[in-house]
């Protein structure tokens, strides 16, 4: 039986009581890299990861959910594995679609272990939030000493373009990275209930529809905090961007708002190719 999914609009989903069950989404991806290539790849229900052919730079692996989205009630996993030495960027098909919810959370949990001296980008495309969608995300990292980390998350809160808004939805999103076992970083997001009444305070979106965090983990990592704001547009940018970088012990973090998603992409792309050793992956579209 095909997966189903409900649309974003106001009709989606089963009526409650007595319409049919929904058949729930399961994935699972795992995969171990070594300085070699790949020595284990598992996929599980409507997980999978492809391998591209790369001539340059480090190796790439894309993660797919075929079920074009999720709601609640679905939970999808990605584990990655980098031995001694190894170099991935880790990135997704697609954006992921969190629509709406007849019951339930979405539940996204993703796993980063790092080896000595391995180094990995974390690069996945966006999530694009419905109207009355429930998400809760977790990213945990574990870093050896000298081991190099990258990670961005994109969030928007509808497609602009399509004229979508969104005014209830539940998203918690938590990040946390440990070096040698010790806790060095978190980030916490929280927006649920009334999105047009919450979203606009300054210490959330200040408006915006689209946001993004990008961390890197790095030896020196303080070096390029200059270089990077170099990069970043100012108050003024267009499509209402704004952009900010700080840097210490190790860690560079870059926060951007934005009025669209396409500004705020167009932004991160311009950055990662400025970062040392960065690059977009080539399934993005900018």
């Amino acid at each position: 039986m095909p997966l189903t999914k409900p649309s974003p609009g106001p009709s989606a989903g089963p009526s409650a009581g007595n319409g049919p069950r929904a058949q729930r989404a399961r994935g699972r991806v795992g995969i171990g890299f070594g300085a070699a290539g790949l020595r284990r790849l598992r996929q599980q229900g409507c997980a999978r990861c492809l391998l591209p052919r790369i001539h340059a730079g480090d190796a790439h692996a894309v993660v797919i959910n075929t079920a074009g989205g999720l709601t609640g009630g679905d939970r999808f996993e990605v584990e990655a594995e980098l031995d001694e030495a190894a170099r991935l960027v880790l990135t997704t098909q697609a954006a992921e679609r969190i629509y709406r919810s007849a019951g339930g959370r979405a539940e996204v949990t993703n796993r980063l272990s790092l080896a000595p001296g391995a180094r990995i980008a974390w690069l996945p495309q966006e999530t694009i939030l419905f109207d009355r969608a429930a998400l809760e995300r977790r990213l945990e990292v574990d870093l050896a000493p000298d081991a190099r980390f990258l990670g961005l998350e994109m969030l928007a809160l509808g497609r602009r373009a399509s004229g979508e808004a969104v005014s209830q939805a539940h998203l918690t999103d938590h990040w946390r990275i440990r070096r040698a076992g010790r806790l060095i970083h978190a980030e916490a997001l929280r927006l649920t209930g009334d999105i047009g009444t919450v979203a606009p305070r300054a210490g959330l979106l200040d408006g915006a529809r689209a946001l993004a965090v990008l961390v890197l983990v790095a030896p020196q990592a303080e070096a390029l905090l200059e270089p990077v704001r170099a990069l970043l547009p100012g108050a003024s940018g267009d499509g209402g961007l704004r952009a900010a970088a700080s840097a210490w012990e190790g860690r560079l973090v870059v926060r951007l708002l934005a009025e669209d998603l396409r500004p705020l992409k167009a932004a991160l792309g311009r950055l990662l190719e400025g970062l040392p050793g960065g690059a977009v992956p080539r399934v993005w579209q900018i």
